[in-house]
């Protein structure tokens, strides 16, 4: 229920942040039997972070937690009806199982690649492939003759991501306050007590914080978080563009692009300098140019888009950008803040946050009610001090 003029002043839990990971996290909780104020500075639900991503998910990850968590996302995903209690119609968000293929020229991948598949499937990912480059190119006849290895999963894909989150809502029941700003969270003894808004306090012993890049400045304390600029870039259709293509990825360079509505939608993860919380985020304009036309952009391992990439005009383009709310080890906080009695973390997916929300959401319901113990929880914040110190193998192509 969305309110805009009823003044609310209590919760049992106040979720900050109105995009897929705040959804998620008051559906959760709603589900575990407590009554959630959804609170989002925005006028509309998703229209930040969520908005400016690629809405795609996969299970292809390194770590055995990321791979557990993906893969549960994408099964609540395809179960959403189920899930949610609704009709098909009520919870459909244009789920579609499209793939996503790893692809590299490099001579060494072979066996990289090999090994990585080999290391998911005994993680439960049985059915990631690893291909040789003759193989992906007879499923795949538009790739380069230079691609030697991928791994592909035919069981990710992509949705809508902004729909998602309006389904989670509706289904939460929760009393949602968009337009409102959250201007601290207040505490007496180290404890939360309340939230303070520009429409007035809302007094309750829970907060979650879901706010994607202003998690950070609204906690009140130190949090091992970065935020860097991502771009999103959609292509008009275009007849060179194969509809049946995957979530394409050169592996070697992280550009990527998969079909969007008979065009494309095209990214690349290039380094950025991490900066302050914006809102809007303004995109590079020599974004397009980059990623279509430089020679380690989409057009690497898809020659259409070397050709095709110079005829697009600017009314072709639509270009958008957000912020990821990196930690170190690019995997998310999810847990009780480590100072703050009362508030908990659910951030930091490091461009994850539609791949990872339903699971993660699900997964913070349950330490909050104790159905599940700390110890048993491997996205735990304390896992990570706020200088960044952390340990262990990561997931490092962050799309």
């Amino acid at each position: 229920m969305t309110d805009r003029q009823r003044r609310v002043t209590t919760a049992d839990v106040v979720v900050i942040g109105g995009g897929i990971v705040g959804a998620s996290s008051a559906f959760w909780l709603a589900r575990a039997g407590l009554r959630p104020v959804l609170v989002e500075r925005l006028e509309t639900l998703a229209g930040a972070t969520t908005a400016a991503s690629a809405h795609s998910v996969r299970a292809q990850f390194v770590e055995p937690e990321n791979i557990a968590m993906m893969r549960e996302s994408i099964e609540t995903y395809e179960r959403f009806p189920e899930v949610l209690r609704m009709t098909a119609e009520e919870a459909d968000i244009g789920f579609v199982r499209g793939g996503y293929l790893f692809a590299s020229t490099a001579p060494g991948s072979v066996e990289i690649i090999r090994d990585r598949v080999a290391h998911q499937r005994a993680n439960g990912l049985v059915d990631v492939e690893a291909l040789d480059g003759n193989e992906v190119r007879y499923r795949f006849p538009w790739m380069d003759g230079a691609v030697v290895a991928a791994s592909y999963r035919a069981g990710d894909g992509w949705l809508d991501g902004t729909r998602a989150t309006e389904v989670l809502v509706r289904a939460s029941g929760a009393t949602v306050l968009l337009g409102t700003e959250v201007e601290g969270i207040v505490c007496d003894g180290g404890r939360v007590i309340g939230v303070r808004t520009d429409r007035g306090a809302i007094a309750t012993h829970l907060v979650v914080l879901a706010a994607g890049p202003f998690t950070g400045i609204l906690a009140g304390e130190p949090l091992p978080l970065q935020l860097v600029r991502r771009h999103r870039l959609i292509v008009a259709p275009r007849s060179e563009i194969p509809a049946g293509a995957p979530m394409t990825v050169d592996a070697d360079t992280g550009a990527h692009w998969r079909p969007h509505r008979g065009g494309a939608l095209v990214a690349w993860a290039r380094p950025d300098v991490p900066g302050p919380p914006l809102a809007p985020v303004p995109p590079d304009p020599g974004f397009p140019a980059m990623v279509l036309q430089d020679r380690d952009g989409v057009g690497r391992l898809t020659p259409f888009w070397r050709e095709l990439g110079p005829t697009l005009r600017a009314s072709d383009l639509d270009l958008a950008a957000g912020q990821y709310t990196i930690t170190p080890d690019h995997k998310p906080l999810i847990g009780p803040a480590q100072v703050t009695a009362g508030l908990w973390l659910h951030t930091g997916y490091s461009g994850h946050g539609i791949m990872g929300a339903p699971a993660g959401g699900r997964l913070l319901a349950d330490l909050i009610t104790g159905a599940v113990g700390p110890a048993e929880n491997p996205f735990r914040p304390d896992r990570l001090t706020a200088d960044g110190a952390d340990g262990g193998d990561n997931e490092r192509m962050v799309l």
